[in-house]
């Protein structure tokens, strides 16, 4: 690593960049425009004193901010990396495109992260993450988070977890749990038969409004995943998990339901490969669906029991939902450089999932742990950097 890949200097050469290359298009413009209206004036008036001479001076001005930008860059490229300023400045040409945080899709027409469907497999489940080749993320990839003690996965698509930090540490996962329940829905509902229904008990719920839900609404199981994804929808998770205690268990009640639900749940995510993580809730919203009481988690977002969930084991559950087109046809919007977010959770801490791809190939981000609650630590710069990283040094 070296200082070319801070983030902030990344930054700041990719804006000078961009403001040179404005210039060198819209100051020329100007000047043959103001060389045009000279030589207009020096046709009307052609014993005009220096009105020759004032046009050529315009046009070799226009020429020179044109080509100076040109030639440093063409200087920067043969230097390579024989020195920083021309290592750091090739570095940011590099990464102009992957500077822009994520686009607001709001409005927009929403297009599918996944190209073909039909390539899509409905379904594979049971294999564990492998950490044999794992590297350790270095401090300076999140200096961006000074004030978090993050657990993160950067994991491709075949279940190889490229590099992490802390990823099997036990922590409340705030709404990024909304990516169990959802694989949960797609398994063990039925995607073309089942439905789930909004009831009121759900409604009820703490922490559970949702003007998007009403009570009687009917929902398709794909629909239900991934409810308002990458926002939140928790009643939604709850009724997923009423949903699933109905099919498998014999409840007397939607409240039975719900925790016979989430005990399935639970069972389902262990027969999926999941290491250590046991959902304190179907949205991660932190209220012990049995115990029907408040806490688990320190102040810091760290489990201080058996409930929580892990980086390692959000990256597993996240490559295998994104295999399935019941889930995967629900996540919506991704930026012009190859990124689209996932997921989102906020609890004590913030969290994140993020996926992108390249080279033709698929590969995720989960991040658990962002101080919000302290000026400075930012979770778009993290990820930012975690993917210029990625690209740089793992892929």
């Amino acid at each position: 690593m070296n200082n070319c890949d801070n983030i902030t200097l990344s930054t700041i050469l990719s804006i000078v960049k961009r403001i040179i290359l404005l210039i060198q298009i819209i100051v020329p413009i100007l000047l043959i425009i103001f060389a045009s209206i000279s030589f207009i004036k020096l046709v009307k008036n052609p014993e005009e004193k220096n009105g020759s001479k004032k046009i050529i001076n315009q046009f070799l001005a226009a020429a020179i901010v044109f080509f100076i930008p040109v030639i440093v860059n063409a200087v920067m490229m043969i230097l390579g990396e024989s020195n920083d300023i021309s290592n750091c400045w090739n570095s940011a040409n590099e990464k102009m495109s992957t500077i822009s945080e994520y686009i607001d899709i709001t409005g927009r027409e929403r297009k599918k992260i996944y190209k073909d469907p039909s390539s899509y497999e409905n379904g594979g489940v049971g294999f564990s993450m492998n950490h044999a080749n794992a590297k350790s993320i270095p401090s300076s990839v999140l200096a961006g988070a000074p004030h978090s003690n993050l657990s993160v996965v950067i994991a491709d698509d075949n279940g190889n977890i490229l590099a992490e930090k802390d990823s099997d540490v036990l922590r409340e996962g705030g709404s990024t749990t909304k990516v169990f329940t959802g694989l949960a829905a797609v398994k063990l509902l039925d995607p073309t038969q089942d439905i789930v229904v909004c009831t009121q008990y759900a409604q009820n719920m703490p922490y559970m409004g949702d003007p998007d839900v009403r009570v009687g609404q009917k929902l398709t199981v794909s629909q239900a995943a991934t409810k308002n994804f990458p926002g939140s929808s928790n009643i939604t998770t709850a009724n997923i998990a009423i949903a699933i205690g109905k099919k498998y268990g014999n409840p007397s009640s939607d409240a039975e339901a719900y925790a016979q639900g989430m005990d399935k749940i639970n069972e389902f995510l262990v027969n999926v490969g999941c290491q250590k993580t046991k959902l304190v809730s179907s949205s991660g919203v932190n209220y012990y669906y049995q115990g029907k009481k408040w806490g688990q988690f320190d102040s810091n977002g760290l489990s201080k029991g058996t409930f929580g969930i892990t980086a390692s084991d959000l990256a597993l559950v996240t490559t295998i939902a994104m295999q399935d087109e019941n889930f995967a046809k629900g996540i919506h919007g991704r930026n012009s450089n190859g990124k689209f977010f996932i997921k989102s959770g906020t609890q004590a801490y913030k969290h994140g999932i993020w996926g992108f791809n390249h080279n033709g190939k698929r590969y995720y981000i989960a991040a658990l742990g962002f101080n919000f609650h302290v000026d400075g630590d930012t979770r778009s710069n993290v990820s930012q950097a975690l993917y210029q990283w990625a690209i740089k040094e793992l892929i």
